[in-house]
């Protein structure tokens, strides 16, 4: 069974990672396999508190996209190289396949195979050169034929000799198959010229005598001559007779959306998927691409499309564990919702611990204590609820941090070290997208002490912020810069729609930037406000 895949927005904070590994930790005590991921790079804050409490990074979830291996249907049946025609004709006709992957012995794709490559080679066929132009075994032409050995060794093998029939027994050579009828002359004649088998065409009531030969097998088959030189070309392997024109094959963790168009715009209707390792896993055709299991998902700390994993639309979301509004949130079917007014989303699984009687352990405790006390900004923001506290107050005894406050203080202080980062690092580290009455916005926020050492690089964060605003079609662009000491934050904004902001909270930017004293939650502060505000904006 898949396991549930748990994961915060695309520009991960502290809690957005910790609520994930938190929750994960859980689902696992509750007897469910859950692995913790992340949509981007941690940041220094969230690095800090993972190393203390010594628990690994998330791994990385670019998409939950449907890929090639998600197919509830994909046809496992495969032609071998050593295959005769036969066999892989009555192959391709009971399962309805118009053309099949070709591996070798160690199941590496050698090509495909369509039925029409095989009447192409029966219509073709010289009987003189049968087993000179082509390639077959003396297993293969024992399996079509359905002979009995009368007397001598059957040979194994790749034939090598050439195929006579009854009118050329003069001219047998050494190593060579003979087709004769019981007459016995052209029995020993066969056997006299050094034939390697002679196969004799018989009615079940003909008596045929063994030879005392080691060295020329005696078969009987009871068919007439005409049937047996048809069976034996059915005989010819299919590696004879593999195309070498270029054919469209897929590798088994493609995505569907990636591989829909070829498989529409391709001739060929059976695609051949392969392993990592080049092992053929089974073929596929276009009608198999509508059913596919979807990964299960869980989002934490976010609830919108954009902020959320690539092919969230090919998943199955669980639940939803968050603490933001809820905006264009759509699913096709129930979901499961834990949501509350707090300040952390953290707080709320904490909440699911103590309902499922699951004690954390001090460090999962000490994660979900570190994401209340960072998206608080250590109980400042006007986010932060009695609740949150209260959280906090009791994960600390239990990961045994119960001067939290220190350790906040040095949980934020490491978090706002932006030293070695360049401007479009810092703009990344917490950005979101909103659209506000048609008015397509980007947020980044960042916490720091160092206020002086973020506003020099102003100038390379208004080159960035035009760019992004050309190249993802933003009307506006905000950098909110917070300083955690003095409980206020700078608004840097670029775009045409600064009247947004200027209109909001009544202030003029100068030069693009404008202090906002107590203004340090930008979902609680400056969303709501920027939302309503555009209802109004000409």
């Amino acid at each position: 069974m898949d396991p549930i895949l748990i994961f915060g927005h695309r520009h991960p904070d502290t809690d957005s990672i910790c609520s994930s590994i938190a929750l994960a930790n859980l689902k696992k005590e509750l007897g469910e396999e859950a692995i913790p991921c992340r949509l981007g790079e941690i940041n220094n804050e969230t690095r800090f508190v993972l190393d203390y409490f010594k628990i690994d990074t998330p791994k990385f979830l670019k998409t939950v996209s449907a890929q090639i291996s998600d197919l509830t249907r994909v046809e496992k049946k495969v032609l071998s190289v050593n295959d005769s025609l036969k066999g892989a004709l009555d192959t391709m006709t009971e399962e309805n396949f118009s053309s099949l992957p070709v591996i070798d012995e160690n199941r590496q794709l050698k090509g495909m195979l369509h039925v029409s490559d095989i009447a192409n080679t029966y219509l073709n066929l010289d009987h003189c050169d049968l087993f000179t132009k082509y390639t077959t075994t003396f297993e293969n032409l024992m399996n079509v034929l359905k002979g009995d050995i009368v007397s001598g060794v059957y040979p194994s093998g790749i034939i090598t000799g050439n195929l006579k029939s009854i009118s050329e027994l003069d001219e047998v050579s050494k190593g060579d198959i003979v087709v004769t009828t019981y007459l016995a002359d052209g029995i020993d004649r066969s056997i006299k010229a050094g034939a390697k088998v002679i196969i004799v065409s018989c009615s079940e009531e003909d008596f045929i005598s063994p030879r005392v030969t080691s060295e020329c097998a005696i078969m009987r088959v009871h068919s007439n001559l005409f049937k047996i030189i048809s069976l034996i070309s059915q005989s010819l392997s299919v590696s004879s007779i593999i195309p070498k024109e270029k054919f469209y094959s897929f590798k088994i963790d493609e995505f569907l959306h990636d591989i829909k168009d070829i498989m529409k715009e391709a001739t060929q209707t059976n695609f051949p998927v392969t392993k990592k390792d080049g092992t053929v896993y089974g073929t596929i055709r276009t009608k198999n691409l509508i059913n596919f299991t979807r990964k299960k998902v869980i989002l934490v700390d976010h609830n919108e499309k954009e902020q959320s994993v690539d092919g969230l639309q090919d998943a199955k979301i669980l639940q939803v564990v968050d603490h933001h509004k809820f905006g264009n949130f759509i699913t096709d079917e129930p979901v499961k919702i834990n949501a509350e007014i707090v300040g952390c989303t953290s707080t709320i699984i904490y909440d699911l611990y103590k309902a499922a009687r699951v004690v954390p352990s001090k460090e999962i405790a000490g994660i979900m204590m570190s994401a209340i006390l960072s998206d608080t900004l250590l109980f400042k923001s006007p986010t932060c609820t009695e609740k949150d506290i209260e959280a906090v107050r009791e994960l600390s005894k239990l990961c045994g941090e119960e001067d939290f406050e220190s350790f906040g203080m040095k949980m934020l202080i490491a978090g706002t070290s932006l030293k070695n980062m360049t401007s479009q690092e810092i703009l990344s580290i917490d950005m979101k997208e909103f659209t506000m009455n048609g008015v397509k916005i980007s947020i980044s926020q960042i916490n720091t002490v160092d206020i002086q050492g973020v506003l020099e690089k102003k100038k390379d964060f208004e080159d960035i912020m035009n760019i992004n605003n050309e190249i993802h079609d933003y009307s506006l662009s905000i950098l909110i810069i917070t300083d955690i000491i003095k409980s206020g934050s700078y608004f840097l904004a670029i775009g045409d729609k600064q009247n947004l902001l200027e209109k909001a909270f009544d202030v003029k930017l100068e030069n693009n930037i404008v202090w906002l004293n107590g203004i340090i939650s930008r979902k609680k502060q400056v969303v709501p406000v920027l939302m309503v505000t555009s209802q109004n904006l000409d």
